[in-house]
């Protein structure tokens, strides 16, 4: 199986996330990985995504997008972009548009095979809660919040940006779950491997935290 690594938000154009791509690029292995950003979620506007492509490049990285919105691409042309990289970079933004953008070309069923195949998933925001069973996202009517069904890759609900007062509403809002939660703040990343999950952050610090079902969803801090 791949591995999974999601940045629960942070900023690319001061270098904040760096170790976290560091980690990326090493864990894939590879001295020249093949990376695919999938900014589906930003409704495939990448103006503003140019740091994301220079922080990989300067890792040795090569960088090209796939953009789900155009009509043009076959279900069989998605899937062989997706299988041919080493690692898949999902921006932020909109979870809901992601997944149904996802599910009507049929790259929810490629990346699942890409999991199964070993390649790197990982994303930011949007685009690290589009692997989980759940995702937590302000994408309702007026900007309300609500969850959404992932991929299922991740057998948790997920919350991004978790140090903001803004998300806060996710403590009470897991309560009515199936799923413990998972929550992560700006500038920290979970790695998901072979069924465990470990911490990290950047170069400003930043936690996540497990709200266990089992335990009435208490939060408890990974690292």
């Amino acid at each position: 199986m791949g591995i999974i690594i999601g940045v629960g938000g942070g900023r690319y154009s001061d270098r904040e996330v760096m170790p976290i791509f560091e980690k990326i690029v090493e864990i894939c292995g590879k001295q020249n990985p093949k990376v695919l950003f999938v900014p589906t979620a930003g409704f495939d506007d990448m103006d503003g995504d140019e740091d994301i492509f220079a922080l990989f490049e300067e890792l040795g990285a090569s960088v090209s997008p796939l953009l789900l919105t155009d009509e043009s691409l076959t279900y069989d042309a998605i899937e062989e972009i997706i299988l041919s990289s080493d690692i898949v970079y999902a921006g932020g933004g909109n979870l809901k548009f992601l997944m149904d953008t996802w599910k009507k070309t049929g790259a929810d069923k490629a990346f699942k095979k890409a999991y199964e195949k070993g390649v790197i998933l990982s994303g930011y925001s949007s685009g690290s809660m589009c692997w989980f069973a759940e995702g937590y996202d302000d994408c309702g009517e007026n900007h309300e919040f609500m969850f959404i069904e992932c991929l299922g890759l991740l057998p948790y609900c997920n919350c991004p940006h978790y140090e903001s007062d803004y998300w806060q509403p996710f403590k009470e809002a897991v309560k009515k779950r199936s799923f413990t939660g998972l929550a992560v703040e700006n500038g920290a990343a979970y790695i998901w491997d072979n069924g465990k999950v470990t911490t990290m952050c950047g170069n400003d610090g930043g936690s996540v935290y497990l709200l266990r079902k089992e335990n009435g969803f208490a939060e408890e801090r990974l690292g």
